[in-house]
């Protein structure tokens, strides 16, 4: 995909909308909009009922939308094709297909692009984050969080709703908003900018962009290696150890500086509930912030849990983090079942406006 725009190669976003599928119970739902955007000049076209005249049978009207989306992809037959989960034979191509077919009463639709050039973008972003890269609905959610412009956006319910109330305007409006934003989460993407609940965008090293928070998460994990070849001095020079929190975090601070410029250490927050909470070090570039914890024989799960919550809940109000990363180092093993607990603390911490990822290293 990256070399395809660095030659400057066509890519259009593909996106449409359609009856219900819970009213379509004896025939193929009836596409009522299908809109397209291009990514290199920037153009959108859709192809919607509301185009031809009202008093035009509604087969007639739907035939020409479908004919001319056809025509529009034959031309464009060397374009890569970019689109939000349409793989399947519901929601997928294969959809319309179907239904030019019931209507036209033909065995096939007049052109189908070919299979190696549907990128779906769901998936290319799963594939580099996981499957967990944003709450659902993920699309909505996903631009969100990377403030892609939704203006016209309708929720699929709602552009069924408006199917049936037919107003083809507003879903007209809604797909091909979705269309555009399709590219606007591709760009973000290309560029090493696009944020999940799982990143911040990339930081370029050694040539080559690396994901900021997997940079974080890498630095962490390999922390106790780090520890072990500092205890290890020439000369027998007196050994440097990590005792306790801040030891950890000017180590952290040394090894975050080879990969980000900009690491600003004990940034405090706003006033919450008359205190303050301290953040062990903010990247404003990457709007993330890191707290660092020590297990303790005390710490159990749940108090982790506990104070995560409050941390979660203070830099809430750090308008410029918008993801905190907690490293927890429990090199003795004191939290038990680490693998589920980090999960089950990501998960239940993160809130609108603010991503949490809990990352336990414990060995």
């Amino acid at each position: 995909m990256r070399n395809a725009v660095n030659d400057g190669r066509e890519i259009i976003s593909v996106h449409y909308a359609c009856e219900s599928l819970t009213d379509a119970t004896d025939h193929p739902p009836t596409v009522s909009c299908i809109a397209v955007a291009s990514l290199n000049n920037g153009t959108r076209e859709a192809f919607s009922l509301a185009d031809l005249p009202v008093e035009t049978d509604a087969v007639g009207r739907e035939i020409s939308l479908l004919e001319r989306f056809y025509d529009y992809l034959s031309e464009n037959r060397e374009s890569i094709i970019v689109h939000w989960n349409m793989n399947s034979s519901i929601f997928g191509f294969a959809a319309p297909a179907k239904r030019y077919c019931f209507i036209a009463s033909k065995e096939h639709p007049p052109y189908r692009p070919s299979d190696h050039l549907l990128y779906d973008i769901d998936d290319i972003v799963a594939e580099m984050y996981g499957d967990q890269y944003v709450r659902h609905p993920k699309f909505y959610n996903l631009a969100s969080l990377n403030e892609v412009g939704l203006y016209s956006f309708l929720p699929g319910k709602e552009e069924a709703n408006r199917f049936k109330s037919g107003d083809f305007g507003a879903i007209n409006s809604s797909t091909t908003t979705k269309a555009r934003a399709n590219l606007d989460i591709l760009r973000a993407l290309l560029a090493g900018q696009l944020r999940t609940q799982r990143s911040s965008g990339s930081v370029r090293f050694a040539g080559q962009q690396i994901d900021a928070v997997d940079t974080i998460l890498t630095i962490g994990q390999r922390m106790r290696d780090v520890e072990r070849e500092l205890s290890r001095r020439h000369g027998g020079r007196p050994t440097i150890t990590v005792a306790d929190e801040y030891d950890a975090q000017d180590l952290l601070k040394g090894l975050f500086a080879l990969f980000f410029e900009d690491v600003r250490p004990e940034t405090w927050t706003p006033n919450v509930a008359g205190g303050a909470a301290r953040i062990d070090f903010l990247l404003p570039s990457f709007e993330l912030a890191v707290e660092i914890k020590r297990a303790r024989p005390s710490m159990t799960a749940r108090s982790l849990g506990d104070e995560l919550i409050v941390d979660r809940d203070r830099y809430k109000t750090e308008q410029r983090a918008k993801h905190l990363i907690c490293l927890v180092f429990d090199y003795d093993g004191i939290l038990p079942g680490p693998r589920g607990l980090e999960a089950d603390l990501s998960r239940e911490s993160t809130v609108e406006g603010l991503a949490v990822t809990v990352r336990i290293f414990d060995r």
